[in-house]
């Protein structure tokens, strides 16, 4: 996830560099495995909150994370490539956080 975080920076940094189409392009690459990644740790915070041990503020923030990002991941065209990844990686440091929580808790 850091590597994903660090290469999309480092493409929104290039921006001055290169053609906005060239960074569209990878950061619409990059957007199908961020979403990936998202999934699993979703799933896998799913299975962990059902201890029931889990804060309802952590099941809340990852509800929102995921689903403000199910959107995005469903329809990438509706929204611009940049602000589609950052949203996506965001989510899933999110999700990942309260994972890390659920199990933990277990």
């Amino acid at each position: 996830m850091r590597s994903l975080i660090i290469a999309s920076a480092a493409a929104l940094s290039l921006a001055s560099c290169t053609t906005t189409g060239s960074i569209d392009t990878a950061i619409k690459a990059s957007l199908p495995k961020t979403c990936a990644l998202l999934e699993t740790a979703h799933a896998a915070f799913v299975a962990a909150s059902a201890s029931g041990n889990i804060k309802p503020r952590t099941i809340a923030k990852e509800k929102a994370a995921y689903d403000g990002v199910r959107v995005i991941c469903a329809d990438p065209g509706s929204v611009t490539a940049a602000n589609a990844l950052v949203v996506a990686a965001t989510a899933y440091a999110t999700v990942s956080l309260a994972l890390r929580e659920a199990k933990a808790a277990e």
